[in-house]
């Protein structure tokens, strides 16, 4: 879905320059105008796969792909505006053949659909291509969920066209936009994992038919259903598909050994580890409680930062900060200064307590939560409730 092409901007440019794009012509009655749909490449940025409008009419020898997944990582500060919902999109031109060539070099496949148009409807899409695709039209503020290259292919087909667009299909098994981007990312362990922190409650709501194709896939699956009505009657929206390359088949393997679960369940059996045999021995250690609070309470911090500055619409409400509580953080640094211990110390039988409420409550909460977050759960609550034990206990808290 996204589409990082550097090398594509400045064939924008050169596309519109030298390609006549910047005046629209009157298309041949031989035209044809189709949604091309690009498997899932191996890098983040193309995990959800792409899509694009292909323009094609042989009599004036013309084949050009509009491309609304342009984006570069040289803009500055894109990082930032990347997380904080401020990136900038644009429309691009560029020659089919160019466009094919790069996938497959990517060794992605793309598909094809052609539109079962009428002359009049091929014209107005086409125009409006052109038109958007000037320099002072080109720019959109990318959504990840609700505007990118995706679901602009819809929302032009549904605008554009002169009759209405029915889509027939269900949706995909009622499921949420959170089950839907895991269809693409889940063996991605870490992307997996961090999506799930960052994105929020809104991203669990169940995704309509129309919103499913915010992903190319259900571009493509949708439109290949739809029919369009004609004072002819009803016809399918999409006249006939084709495969223009299929890849290579490749396995993909993830090394579970250094999945989240596996590194934050080995810091957890150490944790509770050291736990155990301080409560054992009677004597208490600071700095496991230096590494949990400062981890949970830095990753509650960020999330926090997503709910409060992030343009993106499924940032907010974060329930995740329930358990990874930010507040965290700022108590793990006044831990370090001894003689307030003797007041901070009741700051654990709180969180032990707050925790233990959430891990009550977490199952009616209207979020779903990776699995990892009960490690962390569970990390805080072996040293909180150590502290609790000796608190309620009313033995001194004896530091190695």
């Amino acid at each position: 879905m996204l589409q990082l092409k550097v090398p594509l901007i400045i064939t924008v440019f050169t596309c519109i320059s030298f390609l006549g794009l910047s005046q629209p012509f009157q298309l041949s009655e031989n035209a044809e105008i189709s949604v091309l749909t690009c498997a899932p490449g191996n890098e983040v940025y193309s995990v959800y796969g792409h899509s694009a409008f292909r323009v094609k009419d042989t009599l004036y020898n013309y084949d050009m792909v509009f491309n609304y997944g342009i984006f570069d990582f040289s803009t500055p500060n894109f990082v930032y505006r990347f997380a904080a919902g401020q990136t900038d999109y644009l429309l691009g031109a560029n020659k089919f053949d160019v466009f094919l060539d790069s996938y497959i070099h990517e060794n992605r496949s793309i598909f094809e659909q052609v539109l079962n148009l009428t002359h009049t409807s091929k014209q107005k899409i086409f125009e409006f291509l052109i038109w958007n695709a000037q320099p002072e039209n080109r720019v959109y503020r990318y959504n990840f969920f609700f505007d990118n290259c995706a679901s602009r292919i819809r929302d032009v087909i549904e605008q554009q066209i002169e009759t209405k667009v029915v889509f027939t299909n269900q949706p995909e098994e009622s499921k949420t936009f959170r089950q839907l981007i895991k269809i693409y990312h889940s063996k991605l362990l870490w992307l997996n994992f961090g999506v799930d922190l960052v994105v929020s409650a809104p991203a669990d709501k169940i995704a309509s038919v129309s919103e499913e194709m915010f992903l190319p896939d259900y571009v493509m699956k949708h439109f290949s259903t739809a029919t369009i009505n004609t004072h002819e009657g009803e016809k399918p929206l999409v006249k006939s598909s084709q495969v223009i390359f299929q890849a290579a088949q490749t396995d993909f393997k993830s090394l579970k050994i250094i999945s989240p679960f596996s590194i934050f369940g080995l810091l957890f059996l150490f944790v509770l580890s050291i736990s155990v045999w301080q409560l054992i021995k009677g004597k208490i250690s600071a700095w496991p409680d230096y590494l949990v609070y400062s981890i949970t309470g830095l990753t509650g911090t960020i999330m926090l930062w997503f709910v409060l500055f992030s343009e993106h619409p499924a940032m907010s409400p974060n329930y995740n900060i329930m358990w990874a509580v930010p507040v965290n953080i700022v108590f793990a640094i006044l831990w370090k200064v001894k003689k307030w211990r003797p007041k901070l110390q009741y700051y654990h039988v709180i969180i032990s307590c707050w925790l233990i409420l959430f891990m009550l409550t977490e199952l009616f909460l209207p979020q779903k939560f990776h699995p990892v977050h009960i490690l962390f759960v569970f990390m805080i609550l072996s040293r909180s409730i150590l502290y609790s034990i000796f608190i309620f206990k009313k033995k001194p808290l004896n530091y190695l």
